[in-house]
C-alpha cells in the first residue's frame, strides 16, 4: 500500500506533464461545461459588460485551477490546494459560488484529464485518489468556520491506494 504523498513524490512532476501536453482541451472542455451548466453563476461581477465578465471568469477558472494542480504535482504536495481554496473560499461566496460549484468543476477537470491525457493504468488509479483527496480538501474548507483557519492536519493527509 503506497500513500498519495509517496505517490505525488515519485509520479507528480510526470503526471503534470502529460496534463499540461493536453491544457487546451482540458480546460475548454471544463470552460464549456461551467457555461452550460451554470448561466445565471456571477451575473453581478464587477465590469462593464456582465456577460464578458461572466465569460471571462469561466474561461480563467478552469485555466487557474489548472496550474494550481501543476504547482501541486511539480511541488509533490497538496499543500497548494488546500492553501488556494482556503484563500478562495471568501472571496467567490461573495458572488454566488457555492461548494457544489467547486466540487462540480474538479469532478469535470478530472473526467476530462482521463479523457485526453496519456495516462497509465497505475496513473489513472491515482489520479483517482487524487480527485477524491481535493473533494475532501474541498469539503474540508467550505465546512471550516472562521475561527478555524489551520487544521491540526491536512485533509488529504490519509488518502491511500491499494495495489492491485
Amino acid at each position: 500500500m503506497q500513500s498519495l504523498e509517496t505517490w505525488l513524490g515519485a509520479r507528480g512532476p510526470m503526471l503534470a506533464q502529460a496534463l499540461d501536453l493536453q491544457r487546451d482541451i482540458i480546460c475548454d472542455y471544463v470552460t464549456r461545461r461551467l457555461a452550460t451548466n451554470y448561466p445565471d453563476l456571477c451575473p453581478n461581477l464587477p465590469a462593464e459588460d456582465p456577460e464578458l465578465s461572466q465569460q471571462i471568469m469561466f474561461q480563467q477558472t478552469p485555466q487557474r485551477f489548472h496550474i494550481m494542480l501543476l504547482a501541486a504535482l511539480r511541488f509533490r504536495t497538496l499543500a497548494v490546494v488546500e492553501r488556494e481554496y482556503r484563500w478562495l473560499w471568501g472571496i467567490v461566496q461573495r458572488f454566488g459560488v457555492e461548494r457544489s460549484h467547486l466540487l462540480q468543476q474538479v469532478n469535470w477537470y478530472f473526467e476530462a484529464a482521463r479523457a485526453f491525457a496519456a495516462l497509465s493504468t497505475e496513473d489513472r488509479a491515482w489520479l483517482t485518489v487524487l480527485e477524491s483527496a481535493i473533494e475532501q480538501i474541498v469539503l474540508t474548507v467550505t465546512n471550516a468556520s472562521s475561527t478555524n483557519v489551520q487544521p491540526p492536519q491536512p485533509s488529504y493527509s490519509r488518502a491511500i491506494a491499494r495495489s492491485a
